[in-house]
């Protein structure tokens, strides 16, 4: 029997955590899973997840993210990976059957975020997922408590002075990875898999990750200009990726390839923070793209939402302004 954990406990039984890396151990044997933690999960449900002891719901948790990886979509992944980063350490050790009701909802109270609401609709997910595979036959406990933080829009606009400060405070590359979202609304995941084959004449041809809808965005000069700057800036021959990441110190055996999106969200907390705007996210450009267009339409259609409300009350985040009576 091995030793107890020190440290990493929230980490599944044979899964280490070492240089940077996550890795599946057994029988003395190291087998790399990824440097992040979520897709490193999904691996990991891909060796074990299929084994007949789905008991817990840390089994439940990785059973599904395993199944699930081919359909979902990598915006959907990410979210999942960021909720089971949350769930395994609080209700990992639990038995299926065990976890009630109350202990969900004492777990979205104690949090009391949308965050939360995400975890446990990944936590409902799972359970769906058990009780398919016959390793479960009682009742969700997430999808019976009938319970959700509120959720508020939000509201935080970027003016282009803010906007600025950032710009001047980030890197170079950062600074046109965030320009290129700023222009073309694109959600984060997007834009890094934007790929030099999907740029012609025409403009930026991508598939929406998160819904799988077919957009154009067309030419502008400043468009352009940020494509030539991460041309210029990102210029090793053979790339494939608009916006390259190449691995260094202690990674550089790995290939270059596009960014991830919690790498990129890290370097713009580091330029946020710098710029003196902590509270500034950077999915807030996308909001900041569909609040500078003139119209509500034209907003929707470079978002590429289906419904008109969603963009109206998640990306609409300038004030209406209105004439006085007389």
């Amino acid at each position: 029997m091995g030793r107890a954990r020190i440290k990493n406990r929230h980490l599944p039984r044979w899964m280490h955590h070492k240089h940077g890396a996550y890795y599946f151990v057994r029988a003395g044997k190291w087998l790399r899973l990824s440097n992040e933690y979520g897709p490193a999960l999904i691996e990991y449900s891909k060796l074990v997840g299929d084994s007949p002891r789905v008991t817990t719901v840390e089994h439940a948790i990785l059973h599904y993210m395993g199944a699930s990886a081919d359909r979902l979509a990598p915006a959907t992944l990410e979210g999942y990976r960021i909720s089971a980063e949350r769930l395994i350490p609080v209700f990992g050790h639990v038995a299926l059957d065990a976890l009630t009701p109350a202990d969900v909802y004492r777990y979205l109270i104690e949090h009391g975020n949308v965050q939360a609401n995400r975890d446990k609709a990944l936590l409902s997910a799972a359970y769906s997922e058990a009780r398919r595979i016959g390793a479960f036959s009682g009742d969700d406990p997430a999808k019976g408590l009938h319970y959700r933080n509120p959720e508020k829009p939000r509201e935080r606009y970027v003016t282009d002075d803010e906007f600025a400060r950032i710009l001047a405070a980030a890197s170079p590359k950062l600074a046109t990875i965030a320009r290129f979202i700023e222009l073309t609304g694109t959600r984060q995941s997007d834009a890094l898999r934007v790929k030099l084959s999907d740029i012609d004449d025409e403009g930026i041809h991508y598939a929406q990750g998160k819904t799988g809808k077919r957009l154009v965005v067309t030419w502008s000069d400043e468009l352009r200009a940020v494509v030539a700057d991460a041309n210029r800036l990102w210029r090793r021959f053979g790339r494939a990726y608009l916006f390259e990441s190449k691995p260094r110190g202690k990674h550089h055996k790995q290939k270059p390839g596009p960014y991830t999106p919690s790498g990129l969200r890290a370097l713009w907390r580091v330029a946020r923070e710098k710029a003196g705007l902590p509270d500034v996210r950077l999915h807030d450009l996308r909001g900041k793209a569909g609040s500078d267009l003139p119209s509500l339409s034209a907003a929707q259609k470079l978002l590429g939402h289906s419904d008109a409300k969603v963009t109206a009350r998640h990306y609409r985040r300038k004030p209406e302004r209105v004439p006085p009576t007389r």
